[in-house]
This record gives C-alpha cells, structure tokens and sequence, in this order.
C-alpha cells in the first residue's frame, strides 16, 4: 500500500491517492468529514479555518459507500485560492530559506504554498480510510496532547489560558503528542532489513509531520538514563515494539512540536533582494500545531500500519484479511496468555 498527495495551499485543489488499499470496507462521507473536521478546528488553529470547510469530492475507488480495491483519488477543494503577493522575505524556522536556495527561487511564496501545513488535510483524508480497516478489524488509534509549552498535564482549561497568554504575547506554543494502537496483532514490521522494522517507517511518517522534531517509542528517550534491570522491570516501556515488530501489547508513540515559528510579534529576517534586515510578521499564524497534529499523527500511524497489516497477512479484501487476522490471533494469542 502506498499514498501521495500533490497541491498547494492556495492552489485549486489538494488531493491524495491510496493504492493498494483492499476492496469490501464501507466508510461514509460523514465519516471522513469528521476527521478532516477534527484536524480543521483542533484548538490553538488559526482563522483561516473559518474559511476552509474542507468539503471532498472522491473520484475514484468506491462504489456507493465501499471500497473497490482500485487506486482511491480524493479532491479537496480550497476556500482560500487568492495567492498572497511574492515576497523575498523568508520567514524563520520554515521551509522558505533552504526552499529558496534549493530551487532558486527569490519568491518565498512559491515554497510555503506546499510547504504548509494545509496538506496535512489530505493526508488525514486518506487517512481515515486506514482509520476505518483498523476499526473493523477491532484495532483502536488515539490521540492525546500530553505537553502544551510548560502545562503537563493538559487540561482544557489550562490549555485555554497557556493558548491566550501566548495570544496576548504575539507568542506561539510547541508541546507533545502521544498516539496509540491498542490491540494490534504481534508480528507486524520486520527485523530483517533496516527498513522493514515497523519503528522506522512510523519514525518517518511521524517526523514527516510539520513540525515535528522528535520522535520517541514507549519509554523513549527516559530509557537512556535508566539501567537495564530496571527497564526490563516494565515491558510496557518497549511501546510495544520489540526489534522492529509490534509484540502484541499497545503500540504508544510520542512527538514533540516545536512552537509555529510565524511570529505575530514578527521574527527577525533578511530580505533576499535587497539583503536589510527586516522583521518577518504573520498575523495568520495558529497558536500551536500541537492539537492539530495530533490528529495527522493518528492518521499517519494508521496508514503505516495498515500497511504493515497487509504485507503480514495479505487478502484483497476485508473478508480475506478478518479471516487470516482472526486465525493468527487464536494462534498467538495462546500464547501471548501464558506470558
């Protein structure tokens, strides 16, 4: 199975492809709404998503309500199409220097079109299809915010007044998600080769998310400052991956965001043409990405492991794989109960 996306953010259309994704799953349009719905209006966004409603048209791959098992081709159209003027002015902490120099290009805004985070919309589109396997297959994927700047705990309210502070400030926020899949069947990944282990194709995906700038499994990086005596005391901090394969307990992945660097109290820069320094202002900007990307993160993690669902147990269609899926599970899970 593989995806890919293509548009810009202020381009007609953002779209995606799924291929190889089976035939015989019923997901509705309601139910992909809803999660375009929970990346569009997650807290901390900013008002263009007033604007966006991230209404879908589905081109190909379905038949009424069902999958095909054809490639599966997702328009989305974009509210906002008034490209914003050329600009020499990279902004801080973007895509739009390194863009810039990469492609040649003085005008910033030929990299922040797909550069920006407005992909992610489709991407959780096709998504949700990967999304919708998991839960017919019995598999739960969540999400939760576990860091928003300093606030650990996260709370609703305390969330609210960090994300106001930071408003009044002209500041932004970064913070940590944590993602997991409970009830995924042991053996998915590989050990084999580097790129079969299940924990690096997740590690990219979720590093592909924007803004995204690290990456931690179970116990993470809290495992390198304890001793392996006490580490083995826990197998929950493995996250349920053991040398690049899930082993049958939840699989729990963390991220962390960094603050979103278009600054409404603006950010130092210098303008490619006329090379002055200038101070580089977004009035547009979220608060955090934090919220939102915990979303794609659900997403993304489904893709991959639905993925990996069809390269263990194969079928090209539900009926094939619940068959293969339950049958492994009686088998191992046997054995799972006797550890």
């Amino acid at each position: 199975m593989r995806y890919l996306t293509a548009g810009e953010s202020h381009g007609t259309y953002l779209s995606g492809i799924l291929e190889g994704f089976p035939a015989g799953i019923r997901i509705t349009r309601d139910y992909i709404s809803a999660q375009l719905r929970r990346r569009r209006l997650a807290p901390g966004r900013s008002p263009r998503q007033a604007k966006e409603t991230d209404d879908f048209r589905i081109i190909s791959g379905m038949s009424g309500d069902v999958t095909t098992g054809a490639p599966i081709c997702v328009l989305i159209p974009n509210a906002g199409r008034d490209l914003p003027p050329p600009s020499s002015l990279p902004r801080p902490g973007h895509a739009d220097l390194a863009g810039m120099l990469k492609y040649g290009h003085r005008n910033a805004v030929l990299i922040r079109e797909r550069a920006s985070a407005r992909e992610t919309a489709a991407r959780v589109a096709l998504g949700s299809f990967a999304l919708r396997l998991h839960e017919l297959l019995d598999i739960s994927i969540n999400s939760r915010v576990v860091r928003l700047g300093g606030l650990s705990p996260v709370t609703a309210g305390g969330a609210a007044a960090e994300m106001l502070r930071a408003r009044r400030n002209g500041d932004t926020l970064g913070g940590v998600f944590e993602v997991t899949a409970e009830n995924l069947p042991a053996g998915l990944g590989g050990y084999s080769q580097w790129d079969s282990r299940l924990g690096a194709r997740l590690g990219a995906a979720m590093m592909g998310i924007n803004g995204v700038k690290g990456f931690e499994v179970g116990g993470g990086f809290a495992l390198a400052s304890s001793r392996g005596i006490e580490a083995m005391k826990d197998p929950e901090l493995s996250g349920g991956l053991d040398g690049g394969m899930t082993n049958g307990r939840a699989l729990v992945l963390r991220c962390a965001v960094k603050p979103i660097p278009g600054l409404p109290a603006g950010a130092p820069s210098v303008d490619l043409k006329t090379f002055r320094k200038k101070l580089s202002v977004s009035l547009t900007s979220d608060i955090t990405a934090v919220f939102a990307a915990a979303v794609v993160g659900e997403h993304m993690a489904a893709l991959e492991t639905a993925g990996a669902l069809l390269e263990k147990f194969g079928g090209d269609s539900l009926s094939e794989i619940e068959r293969r899926l339950n049958e492994w599970r009686k088998t191992t899970g046997k054995i799972l109960a006797r550890l």
